[in-house]
């Protein structure tokens, strides 16, 4: 067998401790990005930096802060409180026609999914259920973020 160089010993520690550091932030991102629990949820449109929808778990209220504009006469968004979603417009249009994003809520686990949605491959619907951290949906110009009481995250 060969005897390993010194140089041959630097790089395996190097590559060894590249690892490790790599782990580490890895490890430091999931725990810091999916910690606490959710006190509230705001949905986006687009690029506005107000909220469209807030979603607070805390005393189960969805508020409608702005409506989108439309040409036609239903008003986006809208919720249904009895199933527990909310329903906008998103920017992904078929044959010249907006489609309508479907968002589902839940207060008691605390939870966001996207029901239904048209875009490409259906991506933003296959993220399953989040509870902290962001939902992001690009063909259609939305995005949920999370807040919890310890601190807020912003994507």
């Amino acid at each position: 067998m060969k005897k390993l160089t010194i140089k041959t010993k630097r790089d395996i520690i190097l590559g060894i401790g590249v690892v490790i550091f790599t782990l580490l932030v890895w490890l430091v991102l999931t725990l810091s990005l999916s910690g606490g629990t959710a006190t509230s949820a705001s949905v986006y449109y687009g690029s506005n930096r107000e909220a469209i929808v807030s979603i607070d778990f805390v005393s189960n209220q969805v508020r409608i802060h702005y409506y989108q504009d439309t040409q036609t006469e239903t008003r986006y968004p809208y919720v249904d409180l009895n199933n527990q979603t909310i329903t906008l417009l998103g920017d992904y249009e078929v044959s010249g026609i907006r489609q309508e994003v479907v968002i589902g809520y839940h207060f008691e686990n605390q939870s966001v999914q996207i029901l239904e949605e048209s875009s490409p491959y259906n991506v933003c619907s296959k993220q399953g259920i989040i509870t902290s951290g962001a939902l992001i949906c690009l063909p259609n110009s939305v995005r949920v973020e999370f807040k919890n009481a310890e601190e807020d995250f912003i994507l």
